[in-house]
């Protein structure tokens, strides 16, 4: 009998910490943030406003993935041009500036503007149709960038610089 108590004591004991562990990350799943807590992978800084926090999720071996989160799009692009040489970024998330939800960074339409007042004050936005895009880029006087011009300028720019 006492045999068959610690088997099962065991059993819910391998259930509790299954379920304590959360969801398991895969290379589509954006993140979890919890605003006005989580903080910015890139600066330390707690992220709070939505519309300008975006994720990676990078794979740290074959099907094992994690996210990193940064309050503003420019910290991911930072963190992104510090670290090339040692990730291996599956996914770029971002959200969309008007509804808030998350879309895939690879597809967006990136608003850059000086008049854009963001956490880190790099002036970007995104957003998921060009139009959206366009109408923004003029109301902020800003210009519109896709993911490829916005790599180049942020990530790529002065590679043999470092």
């Amino acid at each position: 009998m006492k045999k068959r108590t610690a088997t099962l004591m065991l059993g819910l004991l391998f259930i509790v910490i299954a379920a304590c562990g959360g969801a398991a990350v895969t290379s589509d799943t954006p993140p979890e943030i919890v605003y006005g807590e989580d903080v910015c992978d890139q600066c330390n800084m707690i992220i709070s406003d939505e519309r300008f926090a975006a994720g990676l999720v990078i794979a740290v071996e074959p099907g094992s993935y994690e996210h990193r989160i940064f309050d503003d799009i420019g910290d991911l692009l930072t963190y992104e041009k510090a670290y090339r040489d040692e990730l291996t970024i599956v996914t770029y998330y971002v959200h969309d500036y008007n509804s808030i939800e998350w879309i895939d960074g690879k597809d967006a339409y990136y608003i850059h503007s000086e008049e854009l007042f963001t956490p880190m004050g790099f002036g970007l936005a995104a957003v998921a149709q060009g139009l959206e895009a366009e109408a923004l880029a003029e109301e902020w006087n800003g210009s519109v960038l896709t993911f490829t011009e916005l790599h180049e300028r942020f990530v790529s720019a002065n590679q043999s610089a470092d």
